[in-house]
């Protein structure tokens, strides 16, 4: 017998057990990208969200409702979708703004929302002579 005939189905085995592994691999990455554009998406949203809600002169029932619906805009936007209603508290002259995003899922084992939080002191005007 040749060397060749002897060799015919180790090359095969050796795809079997390759390929999927090099699947896998490209499948995490996959999956960690997108873990990782929808943490910026929440951060971004709630940023926007605390930047609305802490506007001079407003009430903070009204705040709480602006800063809500712009992360929602913010996010719907971005072609995600929330998780839960961002949560926005003004208190002791702060505004924090939370927001969950649920994560695209392409490997189960990942987390399914991701969540971030910004605080914002409220804006207050001045006069000039009491600066």
């Amino acid at each position: 017998m040749s060397s060749g005939q002897r060799d015919s189905g180790e090359t095969s085995a050796q795809v079997v057990l390759v390929v999927p592994v090099i699947i896998l691999v490209l499948m995490l990455a996959m999956q960690a990208g997108l873990y990782f554009h929808t943490s910026n998406v929440a951060g971004a949203a709630a940023a926007q969200g605390a930047t609305a809600a802490s506007s001079v002169n407003i009430t903070s029932s009204v705040a709480v409702q602006l800063g809500q619906s712009s992360a929602r805009n913010f996010v719907t936007g971005a072609g995600a979708q929330l998780f839960a209603t961002p949560l926005v508290v003004v208190s002791a002259g702060i505004v924090s703004v939370t927001v969950q995003v649920k994560v695209p899922r392409i490997i189960p084992f990942f987390s399914s929302s991701v969540g971030r939080s910004v605080i914002e002191p409220l804006e207050r005007f001045t006069f000039e002579v009491n600066r």
